[in-house]
């Protein structure tokens, strides 16, 4: 099917493009079905920055079907919520980078962990590898360097930088040398690192390290974030899955009253966050279904960050961070997720998109109410 397409952006600019071969072509190729999305409002897509689409356990390289299975529907979950990118920040083995495999338009775009970081007793039994902080390097060096049969490899190492021990509560995992020298690793590789950082210590530690991006964050400070935004870096505050395991832990546990005190942090620092150069991005972790992101986008309201702020963090500065190419332009992936209201006046619409293609293929709504549908003013 050969498309054209009327897609006006966020920024109010309207662009008239043809779909070809999943491709974005010169609107003055030959058609066979005019889309008029002129009053609507179109993104590239939504973007899940912390996700784990195998999630589980699995048996090594060895016994694939079951967790590649997994991380195919779950991926599929995400395309039909709108959700063409996402960053998958680890599991419990390198098998889940054989997703990077999967045929582009089956999946969304990509960027991955694999098997995620920590030391002996650091994480959930049997997940992570667990190594002393004398080998952390070499392992991270060897993480950078894994490869699916087509030559993918991973694009993040994920480190966990804390844990909860029993009758001691949450302790750093790593040292910041340690994971300096991690980080000077994994750059090396091409890659960057994430943290998990919930305990009071780690997410400066992190920082002071040069981690690339911060996943919960729970008590960074506020000039954590000057040096994280001074380079660049990210924070993924899930705070929808933090949120969850307060709840899950009680109020009146130790660890509830970690992540609760941590929380109220959050709202304290969110707000500010991009005026300090921080990208803040929204991610789904364990708790928020795949493919319902806007739940997240929605909670980072919640917590103090700016509407618009709230619109660029699951669309245009997720993109940018991960280094995905998403012009409206001829030669690009037709890639495109319209909403018909503007999502900045309403986050709720976030959840409510009416069309979206990637590659070219239909997985949001149904090209038969659009199809000619006519222009007009803007929307609400």
């Amino acid at each position: 099917m050969r498309l054209g397409l009327t897609i006006r952006t966020l920024d109010g600019a309207v662009r008239q493009l043809a779909v070809v071969d999943g491709h974005f072509r010169p609107a003055d190729e030959a058609v066979d079905t005019e889309i008029d999305g002129s009053d609507w409002w179109a993104v590239p897509g939504l973007a899940d920055c912390h996700a784990h689409l195998t999630g589980g356990e699995s048996d090594g390289w060895d016994d694939l079907d079951e967790v590649v299975e997994r991380g195919r529907a779950n991926a599929w979950a995400q395309l039909e919520g709108g959700v063409f990118l996402v960053a998958d920040k680890g599991a419990a083995d390198h098998v889940s980078l054989r997703l990077l495999d999967e045929p582009p338009a089956s999946r969304p775009e990509l960027t991955m962990a694999g098997h995620m970081i920590a030391n002996p007793g650091g994480y959930y039994r049997d997940f992570a590898i667990e190594v002393d902080e004398g080998d952390l390097v070499e392992t991270v060096r060897a993480a950078s360097a894994e490869r699916t049969p087509a030559g993918n490899g991973p694009g993040w190492i994920k480190l966990v930088g804390d844990w909860p021990r029993k009758g001691v509560g949450a302790v750093t995992n790593f040292s910041e040398p340690a994971m300096a020298a991690a980080v000077e690793v994994a750059h090396a590789a091409g890659c960057r690192v994430a943290i998990h950082a919930a305990a009071p210590e780690t997410s400066s530690l992190a920082v002071a390290a040069g981690v690339d991006s911060i996943e919960h964050g729970l008590f960074l400070t506020a000039d954590d974030l000057e040096a994280l935004g001074a380079r660049g870096g990210a924070w993924v505050p899930t705070v929808t899955a933090m949120e969850g395991i307060r709840d899950m832990l009680g109020a009146e546990s130790s660890g509830g009253r970690l992540f609760a005190d941590g929380l109220e942090n959050v709202a304290e620092l969110l707000a500010g966050a991009p005026a300090a150069g921080v990208t803040v991005l929204a991610g789904t972790d364990i708790v928020v279904p795949h493919g319902a992101v806007a739940t997240e986008a929605i909670g980072l309201a919640r917590y103090g960050l700016d509407a618009s702020d709230v619109v660029r963090a699951v669309t245009d500065d997720a993109y940018r961070y991960l280094g995905s190419d998403h012009a409206f332009e001829p030669g690009g992936h037709a890639d495109v997720l319209f909403f018909d209201a503007d999502p900045r006046d309403d986050l709720s619409v976030l959840n409510r998109p009416v069309l979206g293609l990637r590659h070219g293929e239909v997985m949001v709504g149904s090209l038969d109410g659009a199809d000619g549908r006519g222009g007009g003013g803007a929307a609400g």
